[in-house]
C-alpha cells in the first residue's frame, strides 16, 4: 500500500507529463518550487522515478527532494 509523501520541486522549470515518460505529452509545468503531495511512483523512461501527483501528472524524481 503506497503512503502519499510531499517533495519541494529544486528546479526552475519543471515539466508535468500525461504519464511516467519523457515520451508522453507535457500537460503542466511547475514554476515555483513548491511543495506537492505524491500520491505514487512508477518507473518509465527518461528519469530515475516518476512521481505522481496528488492533482495529475507525472514529474521526474531529479528534480525534487522529498520533505
Amino acid at each position: 500500500n503506497f503512503k502519499s509523501y510531499k517533495v519541494k520541486v529544486t528546479t526552475n522549470s519543471l515539466n508535468i507529463r500525461k504519464d511516467a515518460g519523457t515520451n508522453y505529452t507535457i500537460i503542466g509545468k511547475i514554476k515555483d518550487k513548491g511543495t506537492y503531495t505524491i500520491v505514487n511512483e512508477k518507473s518509465g523512461q527518461g528519469a530515475t522515478k516518476w512521481l505522481e501527483l496528488k492533482s495529475g501528472g507525472y514529474i521526474s524524481s531529479d528534480f525534487v527532494m522529498k520533505i
